[in-house]
């Protein structure tokens, strides 16, 4: 049954392929991200010329006012940006920043209830979490209560330097500052501040090396 279907299946591959070439795939795949800019664009506080937000982009917490995007930045698809001006019964004054020439990888989320400010030149990887807040705290009172139920807490914001790579799958926790210059690897949970001109990977993040 598995060869017949092969066998079915490969001249309509071919045929498909030769009808609908990768490469023209792609170009549609850009025209239709410029025209999801451009629809998506006036739900922002501001973003820069030449940026391009990628399909689908979920916007979460009633804040996109409160985002701004620099010049020449991408964010690929598939990101979740939240900032958070309600949650439940809570009220918060969020601020999300990105900066310019900034290209964040597919399936990001960065989730602002205070403050996120990142600088130009970042790179990310897919997977990345950056996120401010976090669902109430370790303690008897809220042990009872369901995870999403909880009232969102921060440690403080987030601050991100100049020309930062990020690897796939890492997480910036609230409260940190990382440097310009600096590689944070795959995988790795940062949970306090990395110099400028270092390399840092690991859970939690350590320096590993200096640049």
């Amino acid at each position: 049954m598995t060869q017949l279907k092969q066998w079915l299946l490969y001249p309509l591959g071919v045929l498909a392929r030769i009808l609908y070439p990768y490469r023209l795939a792609r170009r549609f795949q850009s025209v239709r991200d410029d025209l999801y800019t451009i629809w998506i664009r006036p739900n922002f506080g501001q973003i820069g010329q030449h940026s391009s937000i990628y399909y689908p982009c979920i916007l979460q917490g009633k804040g996109e006012r409160q985002i701004e995007i620099g010049d020449f930045t991408t964010i690929q698809g598939h990101c979740v940006l939240g900032c958070w001006n309600e949650y439940g019964h809570q009220h918060f004054h969020p601020s999300l920043v990105i900066g310019s020439h900034c290209d964040i990888g597919e399936y990001n989320q960065i989730s602002a209830c205070n403050k996120v400010t990142i600088g130009d030149g970042l790179l990310t990887g897919r997977y990345v979490y950056i996120g401010d807040n976090s669902h109430g705290s370790l303690s008897w009172d809220e042990a009872g209560t369901p995870p999403a139920q909880r009232e969102l807490q921060s440690k403080g914001e987030i601050r991100i330097g100049r020309h930062v790579w990020i690897g796939d799958k890492a997480t910036i926790l609230a409260g940190v500052t990382i440097g310009d210059n600096v590689i944070i690897g795959a995988n790795s949970v940062v949970t306090r501040d990395i110099p400028s001109n270092c390399i840092a990977a690991g859970i939690p993040a350590r320096i590993v090396k200096q640049l």
